[in-house]
């Protein structure tokens, strides 16, 4: 017997009014899905199993997600595992970007070391390992699912940039400084899966960042 229920997730087909979403069918179809993916990779998972993991339907899953990308990205990239970067007490998060005017300078070293560690956590559980290679094939062909990653990548980077003064180009969805974390981590995984994202590599990445943005001034 199956479960079922009719209201859309954000971004995916409409909801049908008057039927209220029944959370235990997102929590299953969202728990299923992690573990199909350590199971049987990205390539290989289907909607087909994950319906019939988490007891419904895929006609319940298509109207919460519209594509398996959109439904992976949420399950292993979903908001309440992403550590919020907080700048310390005392630290004008607000400043203007442009020249971060009235934002106070602390510990440099402190903070771009914290900024690593969240890229860290947040690339170094499993189910985001094995399916990073195929989510991020997927994401270059859907805008909606690409803005989403790029939004949960940004965090709250702006205060980050402000306290610096670096501010980002007008055109970037991203700060450089945000690009080179990510990119390093993602990088990693990419070229060999099974490399650690540890301490050492924590403390290396900021060591690198560190001496370059000092040099720079």
């Amino acid at each position: 017997m199956t479960v079922d229920g009719d209201t859309a997730r954000g971004g995916s087909a409409k909801s049908a009014p008057g039927r209220p979403r029944d959370g235990r069918i997102d929590a299953a179809i969202i728990t299923a899905t992690r573990e199909l993916v350590l199971e049987t990779g990205y390539p290989a998972l289907t909607l087909s199993a994950i319906a019939a993991r988490a007891g419904t339907t895929t006609a319940a899953l298509y109207r919460r997600w519209s594509s398996k990308a959109q439904l992976v990205h949420e399950a292993v990239l979903e908001a309440e595992v992403i550590p919020a970067f907080e700048l310390p007490d005392g630290v004008d998060g607000g400043a203007s970007s442009a020249g971060g005017a009235g934002a106070a300078v602390g510990d440099p070293q402190a903070d771009i070391r914290a900024l690593v560690e969240t890229v860290r956590v947040l690339f170094d559980r499993p189910e985001v390992r094995v399916a990073l290679p195929g989510l991020i094939a997927d994401t270059v062909a859907d805008a909606d699912l690409h803005a989403r990653m790029i939004a949960r990548l940004a965090g709250n980077l702006p205060a980050f940039e402000s306290r610096f003064g670096r501010a980002r180009r007008s055109d970037d969805h991203l700060p450089v400084l945000a690009e080179v974390v990510a990119g390093a981590a993602i990088f990693r995984l990419l070229v060999s899966p099974a490399a650690a994202l540890d301490d050492e590599w924590v403390e290396e990445l900021t060591a690198l960042i560190i001496g370059r943005w000092q040099a720079g001034g």
